[in-house]
């Protein structure tokens, strides 16, 4: 391994280690809170006969915003749903090379797709910012949310950039990011 290698490793190594822990500790800790907010106004609202004006809205958008956050989790672990039975009859069929193309191909659109949404989201942001754009109960801001989507996409994005480059080492016969999943989509 030459040191560009190994600097790309370790710099891919972080992301993966902080997506792991990190961000996806911290996206379940959030939905946990939003659930037991959600238990909360169950409570309040059968037993009391009262509920927080804003309680349904921060329960729906703390939910998806962590939902949001998780989606770079699942790309880095290549958890992602996989339509895989093309694939599997190319590669049953002996065209690997095809196959590992394919997937580089998906990995570089995967980049384009969410570095584009993220860049675009920027804007967005800012004006809903601007307009000071709230949710149906008028408490909470909506920005928040829309930045948790951001973030998602971006860091999907760089993610992808990392697998993008870890397939087409692959198509080169070369092995990088051993410790990296290469493989692992939901069958159905």
């Amino acid at each position: 391994m030459n040191t560009f290698e190994f600097v790309i490793d370790r710099i891919y190594r972080a992301i993966f280690l902080t997506l792991h822990w990190l961000v996806g500790y911290g996206a379940a800790f959030i939905l946990l809170g939003a659930t037991m907010l959600a238990i909360v106004e169950i409570v309040r609202r059968y037993i009391f006969g009262m509920v927080f004006e804003w309680g349904q809205d921060a329960v729906i958008y703390i939910s998806v915003a962590s939902m949001f956050l998780f989606f770079a989790v699942t790309q880095a672990r290549r958890s992602h749903l996989a339509m895989s039975a093309g694939v599997d009859l190319l590669r049953a069929r002996g065209h690997e090379k095809l196959v590992l193309s394919i997937r580089a191909v998906i990995s570089l659109i995967g980049v384009v797709l969410w570095g584009f949404y993220a860049w675009w989201g920027i804007p967005t942001i800012q004006r809903t910012m601007e307009m000071g754009r709230t949710t149906q109960s008028m408490l909470l801001q909506v920005w928040p949310f829309q930045l948790a989507l951001l973030l998602g996409f971006a860091l999907m994005s760089l993610v992808c950039l990392f697998q993008c480059y870890q397939d087409v080492q692959e198509i080169r016969g070369k092995k990088v990011f051993p410790w990296a999943p290469v493989e692992e989509g939901i069958q159905i």
